[in-house]
């Protein structure tokens, strides 16, 4: 209610009033209050929502900044496991910026909160001088620029994440490699230089580089640069290239997801037919359980039922073989209930009551698909 009168008065100070009773608290939340204490502040940072999309002001920019500030420090003495305070704060930044971008905040003193809030009041949450770029202007950005150089000796992540946005910012392609790409060695340097072309716009260059990191690295990293890349050429009408990336990465690391990626690549153009069965041996010879998987999801479920039967048991794992029986239950009850009795006695051998509880479902489908087979 106190809300509500506040947008009829159409002015700040019951807000302000609100934002200082909801927002803060000098009590530590244990991790079983601390999620009450965000729901509760809810309605006030929905308000300031409103207020930020709707009429923004110099004042209401103050006024975030000063929430923002107050949930920040809630987290410091909160068991915030679950992500919901944070989650508070980052919608507030989020609204900041966005009642920023509206040309209310004044540029000089918009840069001196930024470089304060990053650099000295906290190092959980950054603040990106590109995202801000139109609410700083050249004299927002110039004086944030000064601020960054006058830590020049200091070797924090908060002043080279500053150095490496301002680079984006300037769209100075050898600083952003220098400072993102390091010595370019490890595939997620490679994957910074390339998201960084990516956001300046430049396909030509996020493809060199993606691609220049799929040949010259290794680690389940390179996944990110084969999607850069064939999100560039899907940008760009090219699905043939797609085709050809998924193909080849399917055939470097296979697994459950690169195969969906190659059906996903391949079903548009009509070409799955042709491609299914060599990427399928592939996951055959390298991945048995993906192989299983991949079958499953197919709907191909009597082949995958044969493959698992040849497959060494801990290969495949009790979760699938529960999958299996699930796919079988229908059509070959016995077969099914024999995977559940098998998979009861698996879990009864772990002493506990989450184990017994698990074993009770599963010998209760075991049931069932006795009784289905004539065995009961």
């Amino acid at each position: 209610m106190r809300l509500i009168a506040a947008r009829a008065q159409d002015g700040l100070a019951v807000l302000r009033a609100e934002v200082d009773r909801g927002l803060r608290t000098r009590r530590f939340l244990p991790y079983a209050e601390s999620s009450g204490w965000a729901h509760a502040a809810r309605p006030i940072v929905e308000e300031l929502r409103h207020r930020a999309t709707g009429s923004p002001s110099p004042e209401l920019v103050e006024l975030l900044e000063r929430a923002i500030g107050h949930v920040v420090k809630v987290m410091e003495h909160a068991d915030d496991s679950d992500g919901t305070i944070g989650d508070l704060a980052r919608e507030l930044l989020e609204l900041h910026a966005t009642a920023c971008d509206s040309g209310v905040a004044d540029p000089v003193r918009l840069a001196g909160w930024m470089v304060r809030f990053w650099f000295v009041d906290q190092d959980l949450f950054e603040v990106d001088p590109v995202r801000y770029r139109n609410a700083l202007g050249e004299g927002g950005v110039a004086a944030y620029r000064r601020a960054v150089a006058a830590r020049a000796g200091e070797d924090t992540f908060a002043v080279g994440y500053a150095r490496e946005r301002l680079a984006v910012l300037d769209g100075d392609t050898e600083r952003i490699v220098a400072l993102l790409g390091g010595d370019l060695t490890r595939p997620h340097q490679f994957v910074q230089v390339a998201e960084a072309m990516a956001e300046l716009g430049r396909d030509d260059d996020v493809l060199a580089w993606a691609i220049r990191g799929i040949a010259e690295s290794q680690g389940w990293q390179t996944a990110r640069l084969y999607d850069l890349a064939c999100e560039t050429h899907a940008r760009r009408g090219e699905p043939l290239e797609v085709l050809g990336l998924r193909r080849s990465q399917h055939g470097r690391m296979p697994s459950l997801s690169t195969y969906n990626a190659l059906r996903r690549a391949a079903e548009p153009i009509d070409v799955w037919h042709v491609e299914r069965d060599a990427a399928r041996v592939v996951l055959r010879e390298r991945d048995p359980r993906a192989f299983v998987e991949a079958l499953l999801g197919d709907g191909d479920t009597d082949l995958a039922w044969e493959v698992a039967q040849a497959a060494a048991a801990e290969q495949l794992g009790s979760d699938l073989w529960l999958r299996l029986a699930e796919s079988r239950q229908a059509a070959n009850p016995a077969d099914a209930a024999s995977v559940y009795d098998r998979v009861a006695d698996e879990v009864l051998e772990k002493t506990d009551r989450r184990a017994y509880a698990a074993a009770v479902r599963i010998l209760k489908r075991a049931r069932d698909a006795a009784t289905a087979a004539g065995d009961l």
